[in-house]
């Protein structure tokens, strides 16, 4: 919730650390569109002060339920969902892997 995103999250993007030219720190939020307006809100603020220093990713189902101040800071990228046979087939290689 929104204490996550104020303690956590914020916390995260403030920490000051030495990085290559152009790299950033990166921050990924899966199920977002879970999140509660006022945590998408405090979000909001945060990805606009660190935007300089910290990228974010978010991960969601329903990108409607993101708040449109955040979908506009955002490239949306949409996935189809596998197949069956194709979440068996990547389960099988794992499973090959780790025998």
């Amino acid at each position: 919730g929104i204490d996550v995103v104020r303690n956590k999250i914020k916390m995260f993007a403030q920490k000051k650390v030495t990085l290559p030219p152009g790299r950033h720190k990166i921050i990924i939020l899966d199920e977002a569109d879970s999140m509660t307006s006022g945590a998408q809100q405090a979000l909001r603020r945060t990805m606009e002060i660190y935007s300089n220093s910290t990228r974010f990713g978010l991960a969601c189902n329903m990108s409607s339920k993101i708040i449109e101040p955040i979908q506009s800071r955002c490239a949306l990228v949409r996935f189809s969902r596998l197949s069956d046979q194709e979440i068996l087939g990547r389960l099988m290689v794992v499973v090959q892997a780790e025998k």
